[in-house]
């Protein structure tokens, strides 16, 4: 039997979950705010992208940036959480990938604010644009391969409190594979804006449940973990 950590002595892990609540929140709420700014944008055939370009564009660019640091202020704390489950090498390829989300997230903002000042079709703009896809879909692919190596650290934990959620990551990652790929699959039709929303919805919803799991983690007395275990 793995004794349990009082992970209390780590605050850490603590704020990591915090970072890991207030992520997705905060993403969801700047993209309504400001899809409610754009007259005529459409939550069903527009990307969230757009709303990086053209009116309010600082907006949307500053809320890619903000929730990917947050991001990876969360994948450390995931890390170090897991680390107390399971074997390094497994959960250092879960921090990376989490790590590489948020910067992915992040570059993908910083694409756009490069893209800017310079008129939409100019060649300066649509190569920032590229990045600025290239740079999603390697945190879209990070995020996915984050939920699978979740689940792979976890599979042969005997700690009930993680139980709940290494069945969770792995169904995030089945469900994130179908939509990533029925997002790919509509991606410039009048659905792509749908499609995306709900593979990003997947992602987001584990990462804001890892984050309660981790603040509650973080503040559960030793003697109530000990308690389960017997």
């Amino acid at each position: 039997m793995q004794s349990p950590v009082n992970n209390r002595s780590n605050p850490s892990i603590r704020i990591a979950g915090w970072a890991g609540i207030i992520a997705p929140i905060f993403f969801v709420v700047l993209v309504a705010i400001e899809s409610l700014l754009r007259p005529g944008y459409s939550q069903i055939s527009d990307e969230i992208s757009f709303l990086g370009v053209g009116q309010y564009e600082i907006l949307q660019n500053l809320n890619f940036i903000f929730t990917g640091m947050l991001s990876i202020i969360f994948g450390l704390g995931v890390g170090k959480a897991l680390s107390t489950v399971q074997g390094i090498t497994k959960v250092k390829l879960t921090t990376i990938s989490l790590v590489i989300f948020g910067l992915g997230v992040i570059f993908a903002g910083i694409m756009l604010l490069l893209a800017s000042p310079y008129p939409e079709n100019s060649s300066l703009a649509v190569e920032y644009f590229y990045l600025h896809t290239f740079a999603s879909l390697l945190a879209f692919v990070a995020i996915i391969t984050a939920q699978f190596l979740t689940w792979t650290a976890l599979r042969n934990s005997n700690r009930r409190e993680w139980k709940s959620f290494r069945l969770l990551s792995l169904i995030s990652g089945i469900v994130s594979v179908n939509l990533l790929l029925l997002f790919l699959l509509t991606y410039s039709s009048e659905y792509q804006g749908l499609t995306e929303r709900l593979f990003v919805s997947v992602p987001l919803i584990w990462i804001e449940a890892a984050g309660w799991k981790l603040n509650y983690i973080s503040k559960t007395p030793i003697k109530k973990l000990t308690s389960k275990f017997l």
